[in-house]
């Protein structure tokens, strides 16, 4: 088995991105956190050259995954609202309005919550499609850090 690590935060796979998670007492509120992701892959085989994959290819796969995400405010597909204005949306945490955004400002997030624990899941399917058409039989484990010292991890048996 072959195993090749990518940390984020050295590798300049970071982001800063706003959000809300409305069932914790004290993340309910609007609030942001500076995020990095680490990626690892396990893998039975190399390649012709040696790798299992090229860094460089990795990178390349998480670079759009992060980027759709830095700078915005995530808010979750449920708690959007179209707002008459059609350059905006409303949000409704709940079922209570909480405020209006430009679309420009957010990220439409597939979960139900923008919770570390989903972020990573988001990030893992996104990773894994992208490499899925470059190896075969690999694993993937995709670690997201929410600020220093807070983890959560997302991968498939």
């Amino acid at each position: 088995m072959y195993r090749i690590e990518v940390i984020g935060s050295l590798k300049g796979l970071t982001w800063s991105s706003g959000h809300y998670v409305p069932d914790n007492e004290k993340c309910k509120n609007f609030h942001g956190h500076d995020y990095s992701l680490d990626v690892i892959i396990d893998s039975e085989e190399v390649e012709k050259s040696g790798m299992a994959i090229d860094f460089t290819i990795v990178k390349k796969s998480i670079k759009p995954v992060i980027e759709g995400m830095d700078h915005k405010f995530m808010v979750p597909e449920t708690d959007i609202r179209q707002n008459s204005n059609q350059n905006f949306i409303d949000i409704y945490v709940r079922g209570n309005y909480r405020g209006t955004m430009s679309k420009n400002d957010i990220f439409v997030f597939p979960y139900p919550a923008d919770t570390a624990e989903f972020i990573a899941k988001y990030c893992y399917k996104e990773i894994f499609s992208r490499l899925l058409h470059i190896m075969h039989q690999f694993k993937l484990r995709v670690i997201i850090h929410e600020g220093p010292g807070n983890t959560a991890a997302y991968w498939e048996k």
